[in-house]
């Protein structure tokens, strides 16, 4: 069998098509196919069922599937170890960051970090789901969490707190809230369906009356840009506090996240990466908009 199509295997069950497989694998869909009828025919077996809604793992296919996983995990950890033993201040390293820290923060931080050390090239995956550092899939990231998993490593930077945010500009005309009830009175911009998980928009939706939410957001940049245009309030953390967006009221309803700096427990003694951690670490406790921060969360 070549060892060589198993990531091809996994990543069409992961995806659940030959499609999505070949777009996360950045290669053509005609090559997917191939690769997997060739997999197939080495192993004499159907791995898949096509199904209108998608592949579906035959009994064979689960069969392979843990071992493939297995041969998968070794396959990181082994590069995990290696990649562990660079002692060097040159290379790549690929930080994953949400957006609003890398468009307002991490812009000023990584030119004077790329002036201190020239030959480190830093990679900024821009996303804010979080991505898997155990596949390698970043080096370091930024993640505002309450709790990291255990095989992660790495130091919280701050706490940051939720609260209710308004443009200068809606207070002028409106007045500023005397307190969250008071709030519910004001026009709204809501959460679209996938921030739901949050505690803050779980309030919004809950409290809020439906007809005084103006426009809704997928993301908490959206919604921030749009609070700040003068559209309604909006529930937002506290890394969201800028000129012309300004915190009126704690929502205190909402868990405090801590902002982690995490990298793998392998990796945590790659030179370049170790230094990129200790740059952004102090770059972000000695920026003055930190302070302000927690002093609000906390009240």
């Amino acid at each position: 069998m070549d060892w060589g199509l198993l990531p091809d295997f996994l990543m069409i069950v992961r995806a659940h098509s030959l499609t999505g497989a070949a777009d996360r694998l950045g290669v053509n869909h005609s090559t997917i196919y191939r690769r997997l009828n060739q997999l197939e025919a080495q192993l004499n077996c159907r791995l898949f069922e096509r199904l209108n809604t998608g592949y579906r793992l035959t009994p064979e296919g689960e069969a392979l599937l843990s071992h493939a996983e297995a041969m998968e995990a070794e396959a990181f950890h082994a590069e995990r170890l290696l990649g562990g033993a660079d002692v060097t201040l040159q290379g790549e390293v690929r930080l994953t960051a949400p957006e609003n820290l890398v468009y307002d923060f991490l812009p000023d931080y990584l030119e004077r970090f790329q002036q201190q050390y020239p030959d480190i090239r830093v990679s900024v995956l821009v996303t804010n789901t979080d991505l898997d550092l155990n596949r390698r899939e970043a080096d370091l990231a930024l993640r505002a969490t309450p709790s990291p998993p255990d095989y992660l490593v790495g130091r919280k930077l701050t706490d940051i707190g939720w609260a209710v945010f308004g443009a200068p500009k809606l207070i002028e005309v409106k007045g500023e809230p005397v307190d969250l009830k008071a709030a519910c009175d004001y026009p709204w911009v809501g959460p679209e369906a996938a921030l739901m998980h949050i505690p803050g928009y779980r309030w919004v939706v809950s409290q809020v009356p439906e007809k005084l939410i103006v426009i809704r957001g997928s993301t908490l940049n959206a919604i921030a840009r749009f609070a700040q245009a003068g559209l309604g309030l909006a529930a937002l953390p506290m890394d969201q506090v800028r000129q012309e967006l300004k915190p009126v009221l704690a929502l205190s309803t909402t868990p405090l996240s801590g902002l982690w700096l995490l990298t793998h427990a392998d990796l945590r003694n790659v030179a370049r990466i170790r230094v990129l951690m200790d740059f952004l670490a102090d770059a972000f406790r000695e920026d003055p908009r930190w302070p302000s921060f927690r002093g609000f969360s906390s009240t």
